[in-house]
């Protein structure tokens, strides 16, 4: 009986373990692959830059924002719209006319 709930005892901390380190190594697997920056403009408004791993420019917000949270607000939007779109290609308008 000793010895059941010794092997017991060792398979369950066996498994905690492993569920532990398995969450770590997850969470570390999570490295950024980029930056957002929210930019306190001239114009008092916020806007907000996007960045990859090495700092270049991908790309960024044209429109201000009132405060800091809706600019956040809207990066987040763009990460949820990014996530799943579809490509589609377009040829502006100065282009057709050429």
């Amino acid at each position: 009986m000793l010895k059941s709930l010794l092997v017991v005892l060792v398979l369950v901390g066996a498994s905690l373990f492993l569920m532990t380190n398995a969450a770590d190594t997850h969470a570390q697997g999570k490295k950024a692959k980029g930056t957002i920056e929210l930019i306190k403009s001239k114009d008092g408004k916020y806007r907000f830059n996007v960045r990859d791993a090495e700092g270049r420019y991908l790309g960024g917000s044209t429109v201000g924002h009132a405060t800091e949270k809706e600019c956040k607000e809207a990066a987040e939007e763009l990460k949820v719209v990014l996530a799943t779109a579809n490509y589609v290609s377009k040829t502006s308008e100065d282009a057709k006319d050429k």
